[in-house]
């Protein structure tokens, strides 16, 4: 499809497809839009993450109920309801707040600095130069491509799709390492 142009949008907020914001959308959790059509691409599962430096000056939580004797890293904005954001909220309600944000590359940024520990997923935490200090948070989410049940059959967006079809395994070894097989 040498006519095709593939922008990527990245967003904290959700483009709405009916309303022609995009064609398709990669998206955490289920879907919950009637209007929407797609298909699971990945399972991801989620960690607490915290930096070296964090980790030597106050220790490494134990498990998840020593969450609330550390300092974390919180979500506001169109991000806190993320499910991380909750996860952690509902994990470690007398935690310290050391930082919030209203952006997702924000918590990313001030757990990289040291300011505190946040759950994320393994194919962000594990990318990157933090260190996973509680591994079995529970939380498995899936991903979403997504399109309108309106706009399926246009031919940009069924190429598309097809596309990530045939390279689901590699979608699926991003964001969720070790599952290539099944989601």
């Amino acid at each position: 499809y040498p006519g095709l142009r593939v922008e990527l949008v990245i967003s904290e907020r959700f483009l709405d497809l009916s309303k022609g914001e995009a064609d398709i959308a990669l998206r955490l959790g289920e879907p919950t839009d009637e209007s929407l059509v797609g298909r699971k691409i990945a399972d991801a599962s989620w960690a607490v993450y915290a930096s070296r430096a964090y980790v030597e000056r106050y220790g490494r939580p134990h498990d998840v109920e020593d969450l609330n004797r550390h300092l974390v890293v919180g979500s506001d904005g169109p991000i806190m309801d993320y499910p991380g954001a909750r996860w952690l909220r509902a994990a470690a309600p007398h935690a310290i707040v050391a930082a919030r944000s209203e952006h997702w590359q924000g918590v990313i940024l001030a757990v990289k600095a040291g300011a505190g520990v946040a759950a994320m997923p393994h194919w962000q935490g594990d990318s990157s130069e933090l260190v996973r200090v509680i591994d079995n948070t529970g939380l498995v989410l899936p991903y979403y491509l997504l399109m309108h049940r309106d706009m399926q059959h246009t031919p940009r967006v069924r190429a598309f799709a097809d596309f990530v079809a045939s390279e689901i395994k590699s979608f699926r070894a991003l964001l969720s390492p070790g599952n290539v097989n099944g989601a």
